[in-house]
């Protein structure tokens, strides 16, 4: 939504920063699942 309003205002620095932070937050959401994956998942990726 941030970077909706941003873009009407033609905030530039706004909607680069909103869009570097969403990819931040997959990249460690992405990190913490792949953690989670080889605990719950020992068994994958062998054999």
């Amino acid at each position: 939504m941030m970077i909706m309003v941003a873009s009407r205002f033609q905030l530039t620095d706004i909607v680069i920063m909103g869009i570097i932070l969403i990819g931040l937050i997959g990249y460690g959401i992405d990190i913490l699942f792949r953690m989670a994956e080889r605990w719950l998942v020992p068994w994958k990726g062998r054999g």
